[in-house]
């Protein structure tokens, strides 16, 4: 049996004291529960409109997230904020003024969202004509779900416990311009928008919330607000702008993706396509490029969180979208008078169309579904069923030989998967929330490749996932927040496979023409659970946050416990600045192919970080915000590769897989971030970093994808109808081998390279991406063009070489080329 790291045994030692905690808290929920009181939060409904004859008054359409600043005070019940608004014969706003203020930070959080305020016109006998109207924010408190106060908190004492805001907008009658006094003026007309405190999350060392337009509209995506990723701080640039995350100097298997709090294989789709959920279904984005909260666990790197929500259901929407590679559509449809809602999605490539006119032989294709039902039962209690899933499949194929010997040489790859989570959110008390979700799903990962005189060679892999999740947060005071939660996860894997059969020790290898093969066939049965309890603790301008997870892994011989504490420091000595500092320990399970029976080592011990952060934020006039940490990571137990004999029940075997790989990465990230306000966004990224591994003897060689310099610039602006975006990308080559020679092998009949290690770099890589949007009105519809570009001045970056035959020479193999895409969305 392994020795336990030093590390591991520290954890384990606060296990015990933790768990103390954990149970009191459990018990004081409890009784505080039982004196819980119904408190009725319903809006009420809004008078229905009544048209006049000739004049329509403006009609609202939507408005952006209204984020107020992080901190801000309680609101008073009923605040209402009173604007004087004029409306073009465009719909679009010329003019904003406040007429009756509520206070000067939310007044100023409402007047920055007028600009990409839209509506459509007042109408005057069917013509359009501008109209200068009474708008009306209603604010009233809301209790957001529990899945959302868990994750984002009061920030000081005096903050309200709830910090998601919801405001209804009415408008008084219009008055056309010019004034028409003989015609009848129409009753007021309620809407809808949103506002919410978006505060920093206390059990994350860092965090990086996207919403709204941020998610959208950012060049070099799409439109696509996974891909949004690539430009944030700490993340190295993937090689043909993949959507396989490097962050922080770890592996792309390190870094975890979860939809509503469950883990899910991808979130893009192959060929820089987009997420595999509509962004329309997406309310949040959280990166966490190291420190994620206790809440979330087998990973030993980053994570991308996407949270879903309800749609709006104040009535029934359809849109559709189509551009040069794909179309969608989606459909929301509420009943119950808003209480629920349903919405189903579908999207479909056509890329099977349009590359074979260009490329022979190369075959790609992706769909992607979502359908999802809401339905809130009480005001205590709120239900959601959310189906969704995706597939992409891949063929590349190619002639070899010639005359008799002539054949199609192919390789196929296909991904799908399937997840439905169901979910219910209880308000047990004003101070005491609870979530319980449970999922299940299927996945299923299929390659295959065909050469002309060989046997195929080939691997199917499917898995069926079960996994529950429940949450408690109790707010005992102000200062003062529990929470506690079960994490548990199944994995039942089926694998299949024909892979070519390796040498025995002692042999000399099959002559490369005919080579032999193997049959593998195995269940791969995956289980892990993981209790945690999260306590944050507040001291005037001090916050204090401890956390610990206990993750329970079984699987094949093996049955491992590892205790991950974390500690999150945070002080604010003023409104404007805060000190932050955090550590803890992370742990990851083998990647289930490295389990295989036979190929596999089912052995394997979780693999182990150890992440350490301190740094800076700054908020600045001008909505500027400054983030700058220093990070360093160890790394220990990782998988690596490899051929040994080993004594295994008194008999030796081969093994390819070992778990005494150790790593560490250090670096320092910056930030410099301006959010969506007055029609102008951006932020300026830049990672220093270094990553790297240790070899036999000590050595100590650059991580495969090390990137020391990795900047980013991305900004957007909103004039009118349009909005201009540019995102510019420089990253400094990840290391490669350097080829000194080849020596010729005669049973392969065929040239091997000799090679000096990772001494060199590829080339620096850089590229600039843009993007124009124009909406207008289109009949009883709202409508969008856009034009994208990647790589608009056609850069021909390098992911690597390409060598001669007998490696005499070698090439440079292109990135990405110049790619282009012109969309239309229509929206009702």
């Amino acid at each position: 049996m392994a020795t336990p790291h030093p590390i591991d045994v520290v954890a384990q030692r606060v296990t015990r004291s933790a768990f103390r905690l954990a149970f009191a808290g459990v018990v004081g929920a409890l009784l505080l529960g039982a004196r819980a009181t119904v408190r009725a939060d319903d809006p009420p409904r809004a008078a229905a409109p009544l048209r006049a004859p000739v004049l329509t008054p403006p009609e609202f359409v939507e408005a952006p997230d209204v984020s107020l600043p992080e901190g801000a005070a309680p609101l008073d019940e009923d605040a209402v904020v009173d604007l004087m608004l004029q409306i073009g014969a465009d719909g679009a706003v010329a003019d904003a003024a406040v007429a009756t203020p509520v206070r000067a930070d939310v007044d100023a959080a409402v007047l920055a969202a007028v600009p990409s305020m839209r509506f459509r016109p007042a109408m005057r006998d069917g013509a359009p004509i501008p109209a200068r109207v009474r708008f009306r924010f209603v604010v009233r408190r809301t209790e957001p779900p529990a899945e959302a106060a868990a994750a984002t908190p009061p920030d000081t004492p005096s903050e309200s416990r709830s910090d998601t805001r919801s405001v209804d907008a009415q408008t008084a009658p219009p008055t056309p311009a010019p004034p028409a006094p003989a015609e009848p003026e129409p009753a007021a007309q309620a809407f809808g928008a949103r506002a919410r405190v978006i505060a920093r999350e206390p059990g994350a060392a860092s965090r990086v919330t996207l919403t709204g337009a941020e998610l959208t509209t950012v060049p070099g995506t799409f439109g696509e607000p996974l891909r949004v990723v690539a430009t944030l701080p700490g993340v190295a640039r993937s090689p043909f702008g993949l959507g396989f995350f490097l962050v922080r100097g770890a592996s792309f298997e390190n870094t975890g993706f979860f939809v509503d709090g469950f883990p899910v294989p991808l979130l893009y789709h192959l060929g820089a396509g987009p997420a595999v959920i509509s962004s329309r279904l997406v309310d949040q984005l959280d990166f966490y490029p190291g420190g994620y909260p206790a809440s979330y666990g087998r990973f030993n790197a980053g994570l991308i969180s996407l949270r879903t929500a309800p749609p709006p259901t104040e009535r029934p929407r359809f849109e559709a979208e189509i551009d040069v590679f794909r179309g969608s559509v989606m459909g929301i449809l509420p009943f119950a008078d808003g209480q629920g809602s349903v919405a189903a999605a579908f999207r479909r490539s056509y890329y099977e169309l349009i590359l074979p006119l260009v490329l022979d032989g190369f075959e790609l294709s992706f769909t992607d579904y979502q359908l999802r039902l809401d339905y809130r039962v009480s005001p205590r209690v709120r239900t959601s069923l959310f189906f969704f899933g995706s597939q992409d499949r891949l063929d590349v194929s190619q002639s070899v030989g010639s005359a008799d010997t002539s054949g199609t040489a192919s390789t196929a790859l296909l991904y799908r998967f399937h997840r439905v989570i169901g979910k219910v959110e209880l308000k047990i008390a004003p101070e005491l929330r609870a979530t319980f979700a449970t999922s299940v799903g299927y996945d299923e990962t299929s390659t295959l490749q065909r050469n002309p005189g060989r046997s195929d060679l080939f691997l199917d892999a499917g898995a069926i996932l079960v996994g529950q999740r429940a949450d408690l947060v109790w707010n005992v005071s102000d200062g003062h927040r529990l929470t506690l939660g079960v994490d548990a996860l199944t994995w039942l894997l089926t694998v299949g496979a024909q892979v070519p059969q390796p040498p025995g020790f002692g042999e000399y290898p099959s002559p490369g023409f005919a080579p032999s093969t193997t049959s593998v066939s195995a269940d791969v049965p995956i289980y892990g659970v993981a209790p945690y309890v999260e306590e944050r603790l507040a001291f005037g301008p001090l916050e204090l946050v401890g956390a610990l997870r206990l993750d329970a892994y079984r699987y094949g011989n093996l049955r491992a416990l590892r205790a991950d504490p974390r500690v999150v420091v945070r002080y604010k000595p003023v409104e404007a600045l805060t000190i932050k500092a955090a550590t803890g320990l992370f742990s990851q399970q083998p990647q289930p192919f490295q389990l295989l029976p036979g190929l596999g080592n089912d052995q394997l011990r979780p693999s182990r970080s150890w992440q350490t952060s301190a740094g800076i934020e700054l908020t600045l006039p001008w909505d500027l915000y400054i983030e700058s940490q220093g990070f360093y990571t160890q790394m220990w137990s990782l998988v690596r590769g490899g051929a040994a004999l080993v004594q295994d029940g008194g008999e030796a075997r081969q093994q390819f897989f070992f778990d005494d790989g150790e790593g560490r990465s250090y670096g320092l990230e910056l930030l410099v971030r301006r959010k969506v306000a007055e029609g102008f966004y951006g932020w300026l990224s830049y990672t220093l970093s270094r990553s790297e591994r240790f070899l036999a003897g000590g050595e100590v060689a650059p991580f495969l994808f090390d990137q020391t310099h990795v900047l980013n610039f991305a900004a957007s602006y909103q004039w009118w109808r349009f909005r201009f975006g540019a995102r510019f990308q420089l990253a400094t080559g990840r290391p490669t081998q350097a080829v000194v020679g080849a020596v010729y092998d005669a049973d392969d009949d065929g040239y091997r390279a000799i090679r000096t290690g990772l001494t060199d770099r590829l080339p620096a890589f850089h590229q600039l991406d843009l993007r124009v949007d124009y909406e207008f009105p289109l009949g009883p519809t709202e409508a969008s063009v856009y034009v994208e570009g990647i790589n608009v001045y056609n850069q021909i970056n390098s992911e690597g070489y390409r060598y001669q035959y007998d490696f005499a020479r070698q090439a440079r193999l292109p990135g990405l080329p110049a790619l282009g895409t012109v969309g239309f969305r229509v929206v009702y």
